[in-house]
């Protein structure tokens, strides 16, 4: 575990760092549902999900030569995905 209060070369902290970080992310997935884009995300194992702009997600797999995502499965119900509590 990473102590938190470490300063970096940048004069923030871990902690800092996160949350900026964590700020630019929802900023990013807000501005694409603005538009009324799914943001596609990965997990550790290399599947790949789409945050849909009501807030559902989907297991998606990806058709390289035409780049178009086709739905596997649905994970979460519209206002149930982990990133549908930016909505509110």
């Amino acid at each position: 575990m990473i102590d938190k209060d470490i300063m970096l070369p940048n004069g923030k902290t871990v902690a800092e760092a996160e949350e900026a970080s964590r700020k630019k992310i929802e900023g990013i997935y807000l501005e694409t549902w603005r538009k009324g884009h799914p943001v596609p995300f990965f997990d550790g194992e290399g599947n790949i999900y789409l945050a849909n702009p009501d807030g559902s997600e989907d297991e998606v797999r990806l058709d390289r030569p035409t780049r178009t995502f086709h739905v596997k499965r649905r994970i979460a119900a519209p206002g149930k995905g982990r990133m549908a509590y930016l909505l509110s």
